[in-house]
């Protein structure tokens, strides 16, 4: 992941903690003035990126010396051998974003106008730097409403495009009001609206169960499906094997009846199903639904037009159709399962039972829509996501 990407993803969280977290911390009445403030950010950015943390060797430093001067709180990126220099700071070799922040009752706006300027004098004192910059301001005062109120002048948004992101908390009409607004355009939809985070998200696909689902198989042969002229024994061969891919019949250890199949040195077992799947696999490679999946593929049918066809491989199920849909356009068409169905009614409040599975192709759509948004949110590769759920 490239500083740049590394970048969205912390400037994602910042705007995401703001709006739902300190607001949540101020009106359960955790805040007591900017230290307090401070301490709340720092803990739900140090939870919130945990992973992101670890893996490219980002800290969260507060009381952090910056172009001369002091700001309350920022986030770096170390060396890759920390601690072989005479003082930490000497190992910090980017600074990604500073915060300043301010929490007052009342009284005198200078206060906060004087923290915009410094942001403008960190700018100026380092003009090369791509360091991303925060205002994170509560003032528990009453303010009119006015759409994109700024505490910035114009002259003062010219050079604060793509460097600085306001976060206000005031009231307005009596209620407290928590707004951002983002002179550096990221993350226009920032809002992370999900019971899980994603470091969540990640460590659960990293606990995934690659011996019953091995990824290399899946990707060979999706990989086969997907660069196919023809209908062919090798394209059948291909659709086949995802098919007890999916049923979870491929393994490492061999069965008395099984199936050998070599990749790239790696030798799977291909084992026997219920001859109710069985005829479901048949079904799916008939030359003709084939011939219907390469077309899907290139587009030159409509999903409408596919599900029709697909929808006569099995009529007990919707688990299969779909995951055939998924094998011709895997990025759009994700894979759905019971488990991964109940995550998404989780996910939505809804009490899971016993029974809780999906049924029909309207379920199927109403889980892509869920899917493709978490993919875009937590801007990470589909699969990820998929094995998260």
């Amino acid at each position: 992941m490239d500083l740049r990407h590394i970048q969205k993803t912390i400037d994602r969280a910042i705007k995401n903690i703001w709006v739902d977290k300190i607001s949540k911390d101020h009106k359960s009445f955790y805040l007591l003035k900017e230290d307090t403030l401070k301490n709340a950010l720092y803990y739900h950015l140090r939870t919130e990126l945990a992973s992101l943390l670890d893996q490219h060797n980002l800290r969260i430093y507060t009381e952090f010396h910056h172009g001369g001067f002091k700001a309350d709180l920022a986030i770096v990126k170390l060396n890759e051998d920390p601690g072989n220099n005479d003082h930490l700071k000497d190992d910090i070799e980017n600074v990604l974003a500073i915060i300043e922040l301010k929490y007052k009752s009342c009284g005198t706006m200078k206060f906060f106008e004087d923290d915009v300027q410094k942001i403008k004098n960190y700018i100026d004192a380092t003009p090369l730097a791509t360091t991303q910059y925060y205002l994170a301001f509560i003032h528990e005062a009453e303010y009119e409403y006015i759409e994109d109120d700024s505490w910035l002048t114009l002259e003062q948004q010219v050079w604060a495009k793509d460097r600085l992101t306001e976060l206000s908390g005031h009231y307005i009409d009596g209620e407290m009001t928590w707004t951002v607004l983002s002179h550096n355009g990221m993350n226009a939809n920032y809002r992370w609206e999900y019971r899980f985070t994603k470091d969540e998200l990640t460590k659960a696909a990293s606990f995934f169960n690659e011996k019953k689902y091995s990824h290399e198989f899946y990707r060979h042969f999706l990989e086969v499906a997907g660069s196919a002229k023809e209908v062919t024994p090798e394209l059948r061969d291909a659709v086949r094997y995802l098919m007890y891919w999916k049923l979870g019949k491929v393994s490492s250890k061999q069965k008395p009846t099984s199936e050998v199949v070599v990749i790239e040195g790696n030798t799977y077992f291909v084992s026997g199903t219920t001859p109710q799947n069985r005829l479901a696999i048949e079904k799916s490679l008939k030359d003709e639904l084939l011939q219907y999946g390469l077309e899907f593929r290139d587009q030159k049918i409509s999903y409408e037009q596919f599900k029709n066809e697909v929808d006569s491989i099995t009529g007990t199920s919707i688990v299969l159709p779909t995951f055939y849909t998924h094998i011709w356009q895997p990025a759009d068409y994700p894979i759905l399962d019971v488990k991964v169905w109940r995550t998404y009614k989780w996910n939505k409040g809804e009490v899971v039972l016993k029974h809780t599975k999906p049924y029909s192709w309207r379920h199927y759509e109403e889980y892509i829509s869920f899917f493709n948004g978490l993919v875009a949110d937590a801007e990470e590769d589909w699969r990820e996501c998929d094995k998260g759920l």
